[in-house]
């Protein structure tokens, strides 16, 4: 007995308690300082990340111009119109050409309570001389805006494109949108009536569908879904990534197929099933198309 009470009054023994109280203490601090960024501080940024994509499909008049794409803003419970104002202005600061939604607009339709006309008001204030395109998400089916989403995109402004290929002849552009996959109607065999004269670009709201495609006409792929992961710790991809989405997780894919076609994975704007971000903020990409001498051409040819 007389040794165990002199054990707990040894001095090294109360400096080890001390020390693993203050260690404990200090995790404790930085585990409520990492939980208070990812929930009050990253997902209200806002990166706007510049990809230049060169090939030589691309037409002299399309040379230089910029397609913002953006996604995912599943407005509901942790994102809100107001917090949507960020985005609203830095695209119209970026200028764009072209601009792109992605899909998923509201988180769940059926508890959402705003107006949806408030939407349409805020994406009509965006403004691309070349026009706006969206594709639905399984967001945009689920929970009940099947019927609605199109109409609130409409509203704002955007074509919605549903496996349908659209030409743009004056800049010998495709553009192809695939409908959702997971909910909806996707087929990406659209992608099958692309212009082999005209640079391609699919609009998928999930990006694993690019291996669907590649066989295709394809030269560039938009997708949006991931999230970038929204949590971004690697080793939780089974439990964070969604279907058709774990392959191809964010930002630039290429491939060595006969058109060297790639894919840009977006990250999204807002958050879904937890109001968190970390080391994935909130995400404009902003496209920029550059022409480029087909290399493998001789100067015969």
């Amino acid at each position: 007995m007389f040794k165990l009470i002199n054990f707990f009054c040894n001095m090294d023994f109360i400096r080890i308690v001390k020390k693993s109280v203050s260690i404990t203490i200090w995790i404790m601090i930085v585990l409520l300082i990492i939980l208070g960024y990812a929930r009050y501080v990253e997902p209200f940024m806002l990166d706007v990340n510049e990809v230049t994509i060169e090939s030589s499909r691309i037409a002299g008049s399309a040379e230089n111009i910029k397609i913002v794409v953006f996604g995912d803003t599943h407005f509901g419970e942790y994102y809100s119109l107001d917090d949507f104002d960020k985005v609203v202005a830095t695209i119209s600061k970026a200028e764009p050409d072209l601009v792109v939604f992605a899909g998923d607009l509201i988180d769940h339709y059926d508890a959402y309570y705003e107006d949806d006309g408030a939407i349409s008001r805020k994406l009509s204030k965006i403004e691309a001389p070349l026009g706006k395109f969206a594709v639905f998400g399984n967001h945009d089916y689920g929970g009940g805006a099947e019927n609605k989403y199109q109409a609130i995109m409409e509203a704002g402004g955007f074509k919605v494109l549903k496996n349908e290929y659209l030409e743009m002849d004056e800049l010998k552009i495709g553009l192809i949108g695939i409908d959702d996959v997971i909910i909806g109607y996707g087929d990406p065999s659209v992608a099958s009536e692309a212009n082999p004269d005209y640079f391609n670009i699919v609009i998928a709201h999930e990006p694993d569908l690019i291996d669907e495609v590649l066989d295709c006409d394809v030269d560039l792929m938009v997708s949006g879904h991931t999230h970038g992961r929204q949590v971004d710790l690697m080793y939780f991809d089974d439990y964070v990534l969604p279907p058709y989405g774990r392959k191809y997780i964010h930002g630039l894919y290429e491939f060595e197929n006969e058109r060297n076609s790639k894919l840009y994975v977006n990250a999204g704007i807002g958050m879904t099933k937890m109001p968190f971000r970390f080391l994935s903020p909130p995400e404009l990409t902003c496209i920029i198309l550059k022409g480029q001498t087909d290399k493998r051409l001789s100067p015969e040819t």
